[in-house]
């Protein structure tokens, strides 16, 4: 990644440079200082992001940015970041998927733009479409990505749940049994068996492409926040798994909020059993298993153009629209 990105006259002010594994603290305080104006409900610590910058698929040194104000000491206070992610081997082809944000502080002075700048020469040099996610209340990133060319091409619905409220009981699909996941959870019985069902049932969903056994276990199972006993799984008689569960608690969320959520980060379905009911119940049984664990509330993010009727689902589960955020998408030269 190149790093001549700044505006002439930021450059003796700040400074960038790849992103380390010791950055993880720094971009915490980043973190936290976005939140406070955002407010996307995301709170982050050290360790959530000593774990985003151990991802085996990333390349710190080419995909990386961190800007610091150097007049801070200590290679300065960390103002702005990115991590670009390349995905590959789904219908959309090849895409880079850019996350990035400015210190409320120091935007509207050319930081996004250049950031953006070099998340699109990366994605020209891949011949990959680069796609950015933003809140649509975001009208400073939205305007940004119009300004560059890009265009909005798909919605997200972010739902949430109390668990105060009752859980509608759902009858389990004739010949599946619904089990949860743990604790403990056995990775050598589940791992290999969920992860070709996940990537069975998103083959064709937007966005997704096929999840290898390193990012499986370093995003999915083997993520300090997953949390099994609130996780599920449906199996046929003879033990295939056509359907599961994923959730997770995010404990600087907690901390910060003073509520647990469970956040409901995968569901899925092998396309032969959809329409069954399984997807409902498997929430069903998440959602008791996490009432009964304290939780507070539930959270997930859903595609609003999902073919398969996933909102409809969730809907019926009892979470309602709490936000919605757009992906836009600038396409690669031969698209």
């Amino acid at each position: 990644m190149t790093v001549a990105v700044l505006p002439p006259e930021l450059r003796s002010e700040l400074h960038l440079r790849p992103m380390r594994h010791d950055d993880a603290a720094r971009w915490a305080v980043l973190m936290a200082a976005v939140e406070e104006v955002d407010r996307r409900d995301e709170h982050y610590d050290a360790d959530d992001l000593t774990e985003e910058l151990a991802d085996p698929d990333l390349d710190l040194g080419r995909d990386t940015l961190i800007v610091l104000d150097g007049s801070a000491g200590d290679e300065g206070v960390a103002v702005a970041y990115q991590v670009l992610r390349l995905r590959s081997g789904g219908a959309e082809g090849a895409f880079v998927a850019t996350d990035a944000a400015v210190h409320p502080a120091y935007r509207r002075r050319g930081i996004g733009a250049a950031l953006l700048a070099v998340a699109l020469d990366r994605a020209r040099e891949l011949d990959a479409a680069l796609f950015m996610r933003v809140p649509e209340t975001n009208a400073g990133a939205v305007a940004l990505a119009e300004r560059t060319g890009m265009a909005p091409v798909r919605w997200w619905s972010e739902l949430e749940r109390d668990l105060a409220e009752p859980i509608t009981p759902t009858l389990v699909p004739a010949g599946l049994t619904v089990a949860s996941l743990g604790p403990p959870y056995d990775a050598e019985r589940w791992d290999e068996p969920l992860r070709a069902a996940h990537n069975s049932a998103f083959a064709d969903h937007w966005g997704s492409v096929p999840v290898s056994r390193q990012a499986w276990v370093h995003w999915r199972t083997g993520s300090k926040s997953f949390r099994p006993g609130c996780s599920a799984v449906a199996t046929t008689a003879d033990g295939d798994v056509v359907g599961y569960v994923l959730s997770y608690e995010y404990v600087a969320d907690t901390e910060r909020t003073g509520q647990r959520d469970l956040y409901i980060s995968t569901v899925g379905t092998v396309a032969a059993h959809r329409g069954r009911g399984v997807a409902a119940a498997l929430l069903a049984h998440v959602l008791h298993a996490a009432t009964g664990l304290g939780y507070d509330t539930s959270s997930l993010t859903v595609d609003a153009q999902n073919p398969t009727g996933a909102l409809g689902v969730y809907e019926r589960a009892g979470y309602r629209l709490h936000r919605r955020e757009i992906t836009f998408a600038a396409p690669s030269a031969h698209s």
